[in-house]
């Protein structure tokens, strides 16, 4: 028995562990090896306002403008001034970071951010750094359960108990915890083009569904615009701190695609990049990066460099082609701004949580400050060890075995008929021939339990993008490609007991400082 179980290794999972006491004691579980996680590959940054010129109420307004109008504004406002005090004391406890000749943190530029405010550290390695720091300072703390893949959440009377893993070995096992914490991380690899780890497959999202949790936003996907993108494989992210730096995004005859779209050009928000990119691929024009005029590319950005070598393309002398591919998902399991969610001793954490932060489309490099940020406070409220009152539910499941149709075939699907350009025909119809099925998991091997997983994701992503009749942020339906003040402030809910809309707090009083 642990007193806390982390599902996921990541930015969320390690700072959870990072920020309790010695005294309780962690297991922290990774379906590969430790190090494995969208975090390692993060290039940007993390966001906070540390320049004297800047200040959490800018950043909150960004971060506002960025979300299309659909941030949780309260929330924001915790993730921006916790943020920056918790960045500050982390730096002064060994966090490391780029700084200048004069030792103060050398912050860079990225997309819809009205000042440089992103912290790097070792240019476009700062996921890698930051996961060997918090590696570091836990390592003494947890046990560590490498190669474990969760297959159910374990209940009791409505609690969450436990869950059940298989090891490396196929074996099953039952690791009981006083509270179990989904850390679990993004869904990029349920399309075919994307950013992220191999492990990010939306398993989190099925989890917390087969246990009876609410998820919401579940329509928002980010597309990064940028994904290195050669022979129609997807090669490696290619971060915005390269057009923060000021590359230029040109088509094949050299002109830059985004001129007359915004008034940004090449740093407007990422759903906007995404889209215009995306077309010109899809009219067979193909968009490049221009980065040859960056002074040092090689020294500010040295694993884009190094990886882009390996793949034969030269950035200091070549234009790189680039297409947009899943990176981030807004959506995810309902939480409070504690991190509990609607089943009792069940609590969600980063990306597979759904804080409000990041709205319809979230703001570069704030993404592992939300993951810091709320970490942290889900360790305050597990310190006070507070046992919420549990809500039993029946949860009727579904005997019938699904339709297994083959892996590939359905990330296609994913990215055809659920990607970056969205339509009810389309949506409708991958709907129908993947409705959701609530199973009772243990009853299926291993093998059909990570294809559940991933099944039960997409479909639950591709039902709130259904039921969203409009355009926002991240999610784009071609048949109704405008806001709509109907829609606004509405969250689409989804559950084993159905659909709900649910209204959010959307306006901001002017009290950051």
């Amino acid at each position: 028995m642990f007193d806390i179980c982390i599902i996921g290794g990541g930015v969320a999972g390690l700072m959870l562990a990072h920020s309790l006491p010695s005294s309780m004691s962690i297991a922290i579980l990774t379906k590969e090896d430790p190090f494995t996680s969208n975090t390692a590959l993060a290039q940007g940054g993390i966001a906070a306002s540390l320049a004297p010129f800047d200040s959490p109420s800018t950043h909150a307004v960004d971060t506002m403008l960025a979300t299309a109008n659909h941030a949780h504004s309260e929330r924001v406002d915790i993730l921006v001034q916790e943020g920056k005090v918790l960045v500050e004391k982390l730096m002064s406890q060994g966090l490391p970071f780029d700084a200048t000749i004069i030792g103060i943190p050398d912050l860079g530029q990225e997309a819809a951010h009205t000042q440089r405010r992103i912290l790097h550290a070792g240019g476009d390695q700062t996921g890698k750094m930051l996961m060997q720091y918090l590696l570091k300072h836990t390592q003494e703390k947890v046990t560590r359960l490498p190669f474990h893949s969760v297959l159910q959440l374990q209940l009791y009377e409505g609690r969450c108990t436990g869950v059940l893993v298989s090891d490396k070995h196929g074996s099953r096992h039952i690791i009981n915890a006083r509270h179990v914490v989904l850390a679990t991380g993004g869904i990029g690899h349920l399309f075919n083009q994307t950013s992220n780890s191999s492990v990010a497959t939306g398993d989190g999202l099925s989890l917390a569904y087969h246990a009876g949790a609410v998820l919401e936003d579940l329509e928002f996907v980010q597309f990064h615009p940028t994904i290195f993108t050669l022979n129609g494989k997807s090669c490696g992210l290619i971060s915005e701190a390269v057009r923060g730096e000021g590359a230029f995004l040109v088509n094949q005859d050299g002109e830059r695609v985004m001129k007359d779209v915004h008034p940004l050009l090449e740093l407007a928000p990422r759903d906007i990049v995404a889209r215009v990119i995306e077309w010109h691929w899809q009219k067979n024009d193909p968009v490049f990066l221009d980065a040859r005029h960056i002074y040092r590319f090689d020294e500010k950005f040295p694993s884009i460099f190094a990886n882009c070598l390996s793949h034969g393309v030269n950035p200091l002398h070549e234009l790189l082609p680039v297409r947009p591919g899943a990176h981030f998902h807004m959506g995810g399991v309902k939480t409070n701004d504690v991190g509990e969610t609607s089943v009792s001793q069940l609590y969600a954490i980063g990306e597979v949580a759904s804080t409000g932060v990041h709205g319809a489309n979230r703001l570069a490099s704030n993404s592992l400050l939300e993951g810091l940020v709320f970490a942290h406070r889900l360790a305050k409220r597990l310190e006070e060890n507070v046992i919420r009152p549990s809500t039993k539910h029946s949860i009727q499941v579904d005997a019938k075995l699904l339709n297994q149709v083959n892996r590939s075939d359905m990330k296609l699907r994913m990215t055809e008929q659920v990607g970056i350009i969205r339509t009810g025909t389309g949506l409708h119809t991958f709907v129908n021939d993947f409705p959701l099925h609530p199973l009772n998991l243990s009853e299926y091997t291993n093998q059909e339990i990570q294809y559940i997983h991933r099944y039960t994701a997409s479909s639950l992503i591709a039902t709130s993008a259904f039921l969203r009749t409009e355009s926002r942020g991240g999610h784009y339906r071609h048949d109704y490609p405008t806001s709509t003040d109907e829609w606004t402030g509405k969250v689409i809910e989804q559950s084993i007991h159905g659909v709900s809309i649910s209204t959010r707090k959307i306006e901001r009083k002017e009290t950051v400082k």
